[in-house]
């Protein structure tokens, strides 16, 4: 009995740090005021996504009257079934000492009329602050991602090509809209 409460207790944990995610630092060149200017912009490429959900995507970012700051995340694909896809409104709330890092709050509207709720935390890891961002994602669950994100959704900001060569990154390797069919 004690063998099966060790294996079990060592699963857990293994399975507990499997899905930790950790944040990698915000850009340096982050300026909070000109990023969160960007009104649209759309999810161009993702590192662990592969469906039309994961990159046929656009965020609409609005500073409201009490200073808090909300980015809408829709659909953005013209070749949808027709049916219409939820809006997910997130407030996002820098994390204190860490420049470009945020814990996101977002809410998803339900049939039943009360929004499931979910938090994430995010790191825009590059930026020039107007055409193009790369986002990770971290959910509570462990998963994680990083988004391409660009103001124009038809071509390769050059930026994001240098900031994929410092990586060394191959962006043909990550999903495109192109290549999920936005």
């Amino acid at each position: 009995m004690k063998m099966i409460i060790a294996v079990t207790f060592l699963g857990i944990l293994a399975h507990a740090f499997a899905e930790e995610c950790e944040l990698m630092p915000g850009a340096e060149e982050f300026d909070s005021d000109k990023y969160f200017s960007i009104p649209l912009a759309y999810v161009t490429h993702s590192r662990s996504g592969t469906t039309k959900q994961d990159v046929c995507r656009k965020y609409q970012t609005t500073r409201n009257s009490n200073g808090t700051i909300e980015t809408v995340v829709s659909a953005d694909d013209k070749n949808g079934d027709g049916k219409p896809q939820p809006e997910v409104k997130c407030i996002n709330k820098p994390k204190s000492g860490s420049n470009g890092q945020f814990t996101v709050e977002c809410e998803v509207p339900q049939e039943s009329g009360s929004p499931q709720k979910f938090q994430i935390e995010t790191s825009v890891i590059a930026t020039d602050n107007q055409n193009y961002a790369l986002l990770q994602r971290c959910s509570t669950s462990g998963l994680d991602d990083i988004l391409v994100l660009q103001t124009n959704k038809d071509s390769v900001d050059p930026g994001v090509t240098n900031v994929f060569e410092i990586n060394n990154w191959q962006i043909d390797t990550w999903t495109s809209r192109n290549s999920v069919g936005c």
